[in-house]
């Protein structure tokens, strides 16, 4: 069974801060305009959280590697996981908030305080593009030829981190696919919702209507905890990313208990950010960790658990 979030505590601690903030890369899509803040607050939380659960943490170097060396690292036994990291392409909020913004002249963040606005939206036709985009690449590199094979599909339970999903690995969607590999939504690879519309999630049944042969037992059993996911209170962004932390690590322990080796996710900006920048330990001082995702971005990571 897996192990509930658990929430660490938050309270300042004073220390000399272990990861610097000015090492952001400052690469982003022009519609994330949260991405200094969140990275800041990011930073300052790892600080206090990495003192506070450094003894508890599962630790796994990573290494940056592009899909050629993705299939070629499946048959060296030196990698215990090799990860498909991708972001879900563009959806309906992104373009509400662009156009709430240039027709009342005001910030994105306003936007969600409108009736009107997507509530855990689908993608764009320009979101589907991009995602067909990738589903060429996947056809390209993910086949028998290249032995680079999925063996585990994980995926968030909002709609549009899914639905990039099965666009753009086609032949491997649930129900069709002959080679039967498991899709797993897990309550872990999104942030809390925090106020944000965008965020809040749809019912079980109503993913399963919609996107049938995805196991959902781990969102059901979340759930029947009491974890709370739609909520409209709004926590310190500090307290947020503490949260956040906690789920990409505990995501990490529980791929490394699970038998399959090539591992595709699909999540979001913040919380691959925080898998890539916090919970990895990357081996390369260049690598791009520390950049966040681009919509449809994907990226291959190998990880050895130490």
């Amino acid at each position: 069974q897996p192990k509930p979030i658990h929430h660490v505590q938050s309270a300042t601690i004073a220390s000399t801060p272990r990861c610097d903030a000015s090492a952001m890369a400052l690469k982003r899509d022009s519609g994330d305009y949260y991405f200094e803040e969140h990275s800041a607050a990011l930073v300052s939380a790892f600080n206090v959280y990495d003192m506070q659960e450094s003894e508890k943490r599962v630790t796994a170097t990573a290494r940056d590697m592009n899909l050629i060396e993705a299939a070629l690292a499946v048959q060296d036994e030196s990698y215990d996981k090799i990860l498909i990291l991708m972001r879900h392409g563009e959806a309906k909020h992104n373009v509400f908030e662009r156009q709430y913004a240039q027709k009342h002249g005001c910030s994105f963040e306003q936007a969600n305080e409108d009736e009107n606005y997507p509530v855990d939206p689908m993608l764009t036709g320009k979101g589907c593009g991009t995602m067909l985009n990738v589903s060429n690449r996947t056809a390209t590199f993910f086949n028998k030829e290249t032995g680079l094979l999925p063996d585990l599909f994980v995926v968030s339970p909002l709609r549009r981190a899914i639905q990039s999903a099965l666009i753009s690995f086609p032949h491997d969607a649930p129900l069709t696919s002959l080679s039967g590999t498991p899709w797993v939504c897990h309550p872990a690879c999104m942030e809390q919702a925090n106020g944000n519309k965008s965020e809040f999630v749809s019912s079980p049944e109503l993913l399963e209507e919609t996107f049938p042969g995805i196991n959902y037992e781990l969102f059901n059993q979340s759930l029947m905890r009491g974890d709370v996911y739609n909520s409209n209170e709004k926590v310190p962004l500090f307290e947020s990313k503490i949260d956040l932390m906690n789920r990409t690590d505990a995501f990490l322990e529980w791929i490394k208990e699970r038998d399959e080796r090539v591992v595709v996710v699909s999540s979001h900006a913040t919380w691959l950010q925080s898998l890539c920048a916090f919970s990895l330990q990357y081996e390369d001082s260049d690598s791009k960790n520390l950049e966040m995702f681009k919509k449809g971005e994907m990226r291959s990571v190998g990880i050895k658990f130490s």
